[in-house]
């Protein structure tokens, strides 16, 4: 347990999917002295999923194939086999979880929860309700998501792969209902499997800092820190934590190693324009602003903050450049359009 081995536990100190790959033997280098050998080792690397029997020929030769495709990632194409085949046979579990999985890989997330939800009709077990609750959780639903977590760990028989991402993804799931206990919790079953996991340090980090113990999540992160050093939410919670101590110097140099590995990390570019103002150092949140604005397509609320410190800093004309796109996106939006009328009128413009 996470809190047993480095701090005493919070309650006391506060009082209060992917299938598996068949095994086959390393065959590089090999020799073959006729083409039928060489063959049939080909044959072998793309055999079909064998976790349920396909009674269907058909359906056995464009899962082959469609399996192949997801490989090299080429989804649509696979999902267009993918289709066929649940039109030859609905009901198959390979082909369902196929398909959810190929649906997952493209974003199509509302559609893969109802090949999820058709798979658990079929396939009453642990991998299914896991990959279903897991759909669930990604798609922000997590009360249902917890409830099928549960039923999957009730028809649990042995030890599984995915046994640590259910426990983590339940931690998170506490943590946005404000179950602190039941998080840590979750959180340790998780950290038994996997101590040395950076991204469930984070989010020890976070539960800390839920709970304003500053010095155990300050632990945290440093921790995530030394075992994945391209982590840029734990540097983010760092920065957090050091801006909370005062250490405003620290601070700033976590935010931008932050945005140095990710500059699309929106909450640590937020953090950046906010402390530019307080901080005097206008030119690095308009820098960061910058750099994110021109990666992410779409961020209205981010190009408003961008105007403000333009403003700010009276770089007017790049303002009104931002306004533009700004009114590009949301052409009724008013209070843009006042502001756009203002600062042309203060430069003597028409606008």
């Amino acid at each position: 347990m996470l809190e047993n081995q480095i701090f005493p536990k919070s309650s006391e100190t506060n009082a209060v999917n992917s299938i598996p790959e068949n095994s086959q033997q390393e065959v590089a280098g090999k020799i073959y002295l006729n083409t039928s050998e060489a063959i049939a080792d080909f044959d072998g690397e793309t055999t079909a999923d064998k976790s349920e029997p396909v009674s269907d020929p058909r359906v056995s030769k464009i899962l082959v194939n469609a399996r192949l495709l997801m490989k090299h990632r080429e989804y649509p194409l696979a999902m267009n086999l993918l289709r066929q085949a649940s039109n030859l046979d609905s009901k198959n579990v390979s082909t369902l979880t196929a398909l959810s999985e190929c649906l997952e890989k493209t974003n199509r997330i509302d559609e893969a929860l109802i090949a999820r939800k058709a798979l658990v009709g079929v396939d009453y077990g642990f991998e299914s309700l896991y990959g279903f609750a897991t759909t669930l959780y990604k798609l922000g639903r997590d009360q249902e998501a917890l409830d099928k977590y549960y039923e999957a760990l009730a028809v649990l028989t042995v030890e599984n792969e995915n046994l640590f991402d259910l426990y983590k993804n339940m931690g998170n799931i506490f943590v946005r209902q404000n179950d602190f206990d039941g998080a840590e919790e979750y959180y340790n079953k998780a950290y038994t499997m996997n101590p040395e996991s950076d991204v469930l340090l984070v989010n020890f980090g976070t539960l800390e800092v839920q709970r304003q113990d500053f010095d155990k999540s300050l632990f945290c992160f440093r921790r995530a820190v030394e075992i994945n050093s391209e982590n840029e939410k734990a540097w983010v919670g760092l920065a957090m934590v050091h801006n909370h101590f005062g250490d405003i110097d620290l601070a700033w140099a976590n935010i931008e190693t932050a945005i140095d590995i990710n500059p699309q990390n929106r909450t640590a570019v937020h953090l950046a324009a906010n402390w530019g103002v307080r901080d005097h150092k206008v030119h690095k949140a308009i820098e960061a602003l910058e750099g994110y604005l021109a990666t992410v397509e779409q961020d209205e609320d981010m190009s408003l903050v961008l105007i403000n410190l333009f403003c700010t800093s009276g770089q007017f004309s790049n303002a009104l450049l931002e306004i533009e796109r700004v009114l590009l996106w949301n052409p009724e939006h008013v209070e843009v359009r006042e502001l756009k009328k203002k600062l042309m009128s203060a430069q003597g413009k028409v606008a």
